[in-house]
């Protein structure tokens, strides 16, 4: 009985938790994504994601020249994600995709 107790008190922690991290998690991609200009350079972009804790992988070009990454929050149990698209070296946009 003491163990179901403690587990209950455990998921009562977590659910009161989550929405705290959730809100926190979400703002923190938003505000990233919105630091995002176009025209900016790939190592910009870098640099900034480094300074705002971002981990952040930018892939390689395609024959186009073309490429796309996201930036997905972790908390969302939907998909929350900064969608970055840009050609060759340079950012061409960046925008809030929330899936629901």
């Amino acid at each position: 009985m003491k163990g179901l107790v403690g587990l209950v008190q455990i998921l009562i922690v977590i659910a009161l938790l989550y929405p705290v991290y959730y809100i926190w998690d979400t703002s923190r991609v938003e505000a990233f994504c919105n630091l995002i200009k176009p025209g900016m350079s790939t190592k910009e972009l870098q640099r900034l994601a480094e300074t705002k804790h971002i981990s952040l992988h930018i892939p390689n070009s395609n024959e186009t020249g073309q490429w796309m990454t996201s930036v997905d929050s972790s908390a969302s149990i939907d998909r929350f994600a900064c969608v970055i698209s840009g050609a060759v070296d340079k950012i061409a946009s960046a925008r809030l995709l929330e899936e629901e």
